[in-house]
């Protein structure tokens, strides 16, 4: 192969078809990678999980969230598989945290060029290609530790997968499908199934093979995705309780109760939680609202308001929605285009796969009364950018034609445009000319085309430049707004918690985001930091807990670390919100007493004094409460709360003074060695 040909691609190719390709790729790149270390720890709930997974195997396998493997985090593995493997590989910092969803970004992008340009050509690739790499949630997650991006990349995997099956009526390529929606499972349980129904329905009525072979095979994928999907879970809900950690988020310590509850059928129908005050929330789901007086019970969490308007609110279609009316305009011309073509037309077939699956999702979304959040839109994403490259190519082929569909076009440019200024309306002083700058290009843009497509196509012939060059500007116009949002994360450290994009989507600290440094003093005979570990930016200011007056400050740190021998943990705390920080400051493992936010069912009292009595835990830092309120029978804090009177009855207290503690606070550490 001669060096232009492997620069500008195949002969029959454009010449501009290699060179796009390889722009946008870079550009995903970019905007993944740019400046990645101002995210420090990112979700520091997800970051403390991992570098306990470097320091232990066992942790690692059941996705612990500290070396001494006490509770795991709320969600599969997968995802913090990944990053502890590249943590291992290349040291415990920023960068093999992160790197991973950047990369996983950049390959979906790959992905979606790639189906879209066999059916629909080199234009539409590209033009859905840009869509996804500036999408503005893509490029957020794709700078995260939040398993999201993963996510998103595993189900394009699928559907891509899919899409071979569907073409050449072929076993394997559909099992490579489901094989990749298990994984998807196993990285956030029941969201990765959202793209079955589309391949079932798709594969059943334009896959080459007779229907009882298309059974046939149909039923050999779903035994293979059930393997796949509950080979963990399997596991560990039939390892022994008292052999591993405690399933956190469970309310009976199995991930079978985590998948129809938390984060599975819940998510859909609505669960109610229990906040402790002033949780912020995190692990992919919202356990709190801010500070509050008391423990208040929440129904769903995170945006409850299920309508037919959630993904068009303000603060969900400036993360996604940016190119919705080109989308919208797009798939009308898509079916318009591909109306006469046979059922087991192959660019039919593909349509259809990624829009229902965009309209399955998005109807999930929209109504889910249940915990849910704006970036969980990133799924949304690719299927999205599928439907707007094809609909863009469909609009050009239709507007060389005679008919009024030819207008589709224009009026998809000059909508989106106006759709643009709308949303960038809603932040008026994040780059105020822009939003009238894109009306106005999208406005001329539309015009510009409108006009000579109204004229006979002898004479339209004479304007073909002036409307080509109409068609680039107003495409590049309806991507500016999402380019502008999607630059944002560049420059400023993305919040942890809830990632987002744009004006106020940002936050240097908070719970989960707070920047964290590895201390000099940190490192014990059992528990070694790892290489790379240390070194990160400094944060003086204390580290808030989970609410309440609780903070974590240096001085106690440093009395903790001295005072550490062979312990297991170096402290037991209420919530894991305050154990994720204390773990990244030290490298040592800290015991989350109640699991996240403090209200999962562990340690019983007798499970806390069997720890203390072996040696492998000597303080506990405590309110004397769980802080989480039983308020209609919703959530039962009783264990929790049990196990900390028990600690203030028979553990001695520590003098605030030896700790720069503040003897009017309601906080105090507690002294187990010696329990009376």
């Amino acid at each position: 192969m001669t060096a232009e040909r492997l620069l500008l691609g195949p002969p029959d190719d454009p010449r501009w078809a290699r060179p796009a390709l390889g722009l946008v790729l870079v550009l995903a790149a970019f905007l993944n990678t740019w400046s990645l270390s101002i995210n420090q720890w990112a979700n520091t709930y997800y970051s403390a999980a991992v570098l306990g997974m470097t320091q232990s195997w066992r942790a690692f396998f059941f996705g612990a969230l500290d070396a001494g493997s006490f509770i795991t985090v709320d969600k599969p593995p997968l995802a913090l598989w990944i990053q502890a493997l590249s943590a291992r590989a290349f040291g415990f910092n920023t960068w093999s945290l992160l790197l991973p969803q950047a990369l996983a970004g950049v390959l979906t992008v790959w992905i979606v060029h790639h189906v879209v340009r066999r059916d629909f050509g080199h234009l539409a690739a590209a033009v859905a290609a840009f869509a996804l790499a500036l999408t503005p949630i893509a490029v957020v997650l794709a700078r995260h530790n939040n398993p999201d991006a993963l996510l998103a990349f595993l189900l394009a995997v699928a559907l891509w997968a899919a899409s071979n099956a569907i073409r050449s009526g072929r076993l394997l390529p559909l099992l490579c499908g489901a094989v990749a929606v298990g994984l998807a499972f196993n990285t956030k349980m029941l969201q990765a199934f959202f793209v079955l129904p589309m391949i079932a329905v798709v594969y059943l009525l334009a896959a080459p093979p007779r229907w009882p072979r298309k059974l046939l095979n149909l039923g050999v994928a779903a035994v293979v995705l059930g393997v796949v999907s509950l080979s963990w879970l399997t596991i560990v809900d039939l390892t022994p309780a008292s052999s591993r950690p405690y399933v956190g988020g469970s309310t009976d310590n199995t991930v079978r109760d985590l998948l129809l509850g938390y984060n599975g059928l819940g998510r859909v129908g609505g669960q109610a939680r229990i906040m402790s005050p002033g949780m912020t929330g995190g692990g992919g789901g919202l356990r709190g609202l801010g500070a509050m007086p008391g423990g208040v019970r929440v129904f769903g969490g995170g945006m409850d308001d299920s309508s037919w308007t959630r993904l068009f609110s303000g603060e969900v279609a400036p993360q996604i929605g940016w190119l919705y009316p080109l989308a919208l305009f797009g798939a009308v011309a898509v079916v318009v285009h591909l109306w006469r073509r046979p059922r087991r037309d192959a660019g039919r077939a593909e349509f259809l796969l990624w829009a229902g699956t965009l309209a399955v999702t998005a109807a999930v979304f929209t109504f889910a009364a249940g915990i849910w959040h704006p970036y969980y839109t990133v799924v949304l994403a690719a299927p999205l950018a599928v439907v707007v490259g094809m609909g863009v190519a469909s609009m050009v082929r239709l507007a060389k034609g005679t008919e009024w569909w030819g207008l589709l076009l224009p009026a998809a440019i000059a909508v989106t445009g106006f759709w643009a200024g709308h949303l960038l309306g809603g932040s008026p002083d994040f780059v105020p000319w822009l939003a009238p700058t894109i009306v106005v290009v999208t406005t001329l843009a539309a015009t510009a085309m409108a006009v000579p497509l109204l004229l006979p196509r002898i004479r339209r012939r004479r304007h073909h430049r002036l409307i080509v060059a109409a068609a680039l500007a107003g495409l590049v116009a309806t991507l500016a707004g999402p380019t502008a949002y999607a630059l944002t994360p560049l420059s400023t450290p993305v919040a942890a918690t809830f990632p987002a994009a744009g004006p106020g989507g940002s936050s240097r600290g908070g719970p989960g985001g707070a920047p964290m440094r590895m201390p000099s003093r940190a490192g014990s005979p059992n528990h070694q930091a790892p290489p790379g570990f240390a070194g990160q930016l400094a944060q003086p200011e204390p580290r808030g807990g989970p609410g309440r007056d609780e903070q974590v400050s240096d001085r106690l740190i440093r009395y903790l670390t001295e005072h550490h021998q062979d312990e297991t943990w170096l402290v037991g705390v209420v919530g894991s919100m305050v154990a994720a920080p204390i773990i990244l400051d030290t490298g040592q493992p800290v015991m989350a007493i109640g699991g996240y936010n403090g209200n999962d069912p562990t340690p019983t009292v007798d499970q806390l004094e069997q720890h203390i009595r072996a040696g492998e835990l000597r303080y506990v830092w405590t309110s004397g409460s769980s802080g989480v309120q039983s308020m209609g029978g919703q959530v039962d804090t009783k264990v929790v709360d049990e196990s900390m009177a028990w600690v203030a009855g028979h553990c001695h207290l520590v003098a605030p003074e030896e700790y720069g503690g503040d003897a009017d606070t309601t906080t105090h550490l507690y002294d187990c060695r010696n329990p009376t």
